[in-house]
């Protein structure tokens, strides 16, 4: 199956949502030719961006609902340790049943959260299928190579050639049996994930004077689309360190340490350290944020620096976005979060003749620790408050301290000081 292709996706669902995206792309790349730094590089960076923005809400609600689990979370497990080992059909739906009062309590449901992903999944692939396919979503870039995969197809027997034929075999992401079969956009696939090097080999091993001309004719405006800060986007990291290229190794380096950041920050804003202890899948959670980071690594070195750019652009754009989330969502108040999912659903309770559910509110450990802190302050001033009324009492008696005589004074005094206050009031 051919990766990268001329021609655009007809995946079933994705193909719709990556022609939409690649008209974006294709404007913003059209937009860049127009103040003159027509670059896929840059191209790829702003699509980021613009995709993420476009993004920003869905991930405002998956946040939301990940502050909810933090507080729902221990009261699920107590429902989960309360029928540990019970394995008959009773316990089964009274677990179940106890599970969804839970998540009614709070206004969700289990499946709160999988919503916003599986919205999300599929702009992921679209956006996956225009930056693997950019010839066939930027219009330009295609026209490009279209003169270069005439001049090579008008060539008798070019699929034979042992020139072509060995610079596809270092290629992945190309293969001369996709490139036959596609036609024209094949060869295209295959023009476009040529280097700098591959081009010098594949002119000098045809030595054709027409592919030459064609090529020559518009080299400048391939190199200028395909080199980002110095870096050959069509050639891999490691081939360009190889070249002598040594700053290329920031592409691979950035995109493992912005992914690992990006997951870290996205995990770990509304984590429960408590819960995470009796939770067995967290373990493996925090084991696949490392390997996942570590992959991007690995693989930006196999692929070329084009794609490199795009996962360093995402995971740094998906970092920043993470950042301003975080800190939105741990300002909302959880009760006014409860309050209002509640809201919603007795609005389609109400559209169903059901009864309302009923708000409580969320007692959390915050609001468990205020509420120390305020006890404690409270008792601090009684404490204080007991002690200066003692002192003044005794500095007022000669009577021996804590004889029934000095209480006696005391009393006395207090009641003489309310007298005093009564008559100053109403003075």
């Amino acid at each position: 199956m051919l990766i990268l292709t001329a021609t655009q996706s007809t995946w079933f669902l994705i193909g719709p949502i990556a022609r939409v995206l690649g008209f974006l792309m294709n404007w913003i790349f059209e937009f860049l030719n127009l103040i003159g730094i027509p670059n896929i590089g840059l191209a790829i960076i702003l699509f980021t961006i613009a995709i993420k923005l476009l993004m920003l809400p869905l991930s405002i609600k998956q946040q939301k609902f990940a502050k909810l689990q933090t507080v729902m979370g221990p009261e699920i497990q107590a429902i989960q340790k309360k029928y540990q080992g019970k394995s008959d059909n009773a316990s089964i739906l009274a677990q179940q049943e106890e599970t969804r009062e839970v998540y009614a309590k709070y206004g969700t449901s289990a499946t709160g959260g999988c919503l916003q992903l599986l919205i999300q999944m599929p702009i992921l692939f679209a956006l996956y299928q225009v930056i693997y396919k950019l010839p066939g979503y930027i219009d330009r870039l295609k026209g490009y190579y279209d003169g270069i995969a005439t001049a090579l197809m008008n060539i008798p027997g070019y699929a034979e050639n042992e020139v072509l034929t060995g610079i596809i075999s270092t290629k992945r992401m190309v293969t001369l049996s996709a490139m036959v079969e596609n036609g024209k956009n094949g060869v295209i696939d295959f023009l476009y994930s040529l280097s700098k090097t591959d081009w010098g080999n594949l002119l000098s091993g045809f030595g054709n004077e027409a592919l030459t001309s064609a090529y020559n004719g518009v080299a400048d405006k391939i190199n200028q689309i395909n080199y980002f800060l110095g870096i050959e986007l069509s050639a891999t990291p490691w081939e360009q360190m190889l070249g002598g290229i040594w700053w290329v190794v920031l592409i691979p380096i950035l995109s493992g340490l912005l992914q690992w950041g990006s997951v870290k920050l996205s995990s770990g804003n509304n984590r429960d350290p408590k819960a995470d202890e009796a939770n067995p899948m967290a373990g493996s959670m925090k084991t696949m944020n490392v390997i996942f980071p570590i992959m991007s690594v690995v693989f930006c070195f196999m692929f070329s620096a084009g794609i490199g750019i795009y996962w360093v652009a995402s995971s740094g754009v998906q970092l920043l976005v993470q950042l301003v989330v975080n800190r939105y969502v741990n300002r909302l108040d959880i009760n006014e979060m409860v309050k209002q999912n509640v809201e919603k659903i007795n609005e389609k309770r109400a559209k169903q003749g059901l009864p309302p559910k009923k708000f409580s509110e969320v007692i959390t450990a915050q609001n468990l620790e205020e509420q120390k802190q305020s006890e404690e302050s409270s008792k601090k001033t009684l404490a204080d408050m007991a002690k200066t009324s003692t002192a003044y009492y005794e500095s007022h008696t000669t009577a021996k301290p804590g004889s029934l005589a000095a209480k006696a004074g005391m009393v006395q005094q207090y009641e003489e000081r309310m007298k005093e206050k009564k008559s100053g009031k109403k003075g």
